[in-house]
């Protein structure tokens, strides 16, 4: 499924659950930042983080039901918010063997704050980092 740009400054992409979406994910947000003039480092940093989102629904054991990720973002002013929601069936004790799962620590690692909250009927996971100034030079490289 493609992106959905609305405007220049947001993004939306709604994919399947599925390890072959990771790719498209990436592609897709790259392209977006890319166009937004983010700098290259920050670039790798935030894809890197938001495809840990995805890959944090398609690999979580038991829960594997979500069919559908959403991935949201925004950038307002020098700040870049994404958001990925999943529908899926959670539960409590799927949390419970592998609290704290490598995807997880990556997305930490990369963003400025990374909030996790679980519902009913899936998890939205908020990425949030402050944008570094592009300069000429880098945007030049970009074109």
């Amino acid at each position: 499924m493609a992106a959905q740009p609305d405007n220049g400054e947001t993004f939306h992409a709604r994919l399947p659950a599925t390890a072959a979406s990771i790719g498209t994910l990436r592609a897709q947000l790259r392209a977006w930042l890319e166009a937004r003039s983010v700098h290259p480092e920050e670039i790798f940093d935030i894809v890197l983080a938001c495809s840990e989102c995805l890959t944090l629904v398609i690999e979580q054991l038991p829960r594997q039901v979500a069919l559908i990720v959403d991935v949201d973002g925004t950038i307002d002013a020098e700040e870049l918010t994404l958001t990925t929601r999943d529908y899926g069936l959670w539960h409590d004790s799927h949390g419970r063997p592998q609290e704290n799962p490598l995807s997880l620590s990556l997305m930490r690692a990369f963003m400025d704050s990374v909030d996790l909250e679980r519902h009913s009927d899936g998890q939205t996971i908020t990425l949030r980092r402050r944008l570094g100034p592009m300069t000429r030079e880098h945007r030049v490289l970009l074109i």
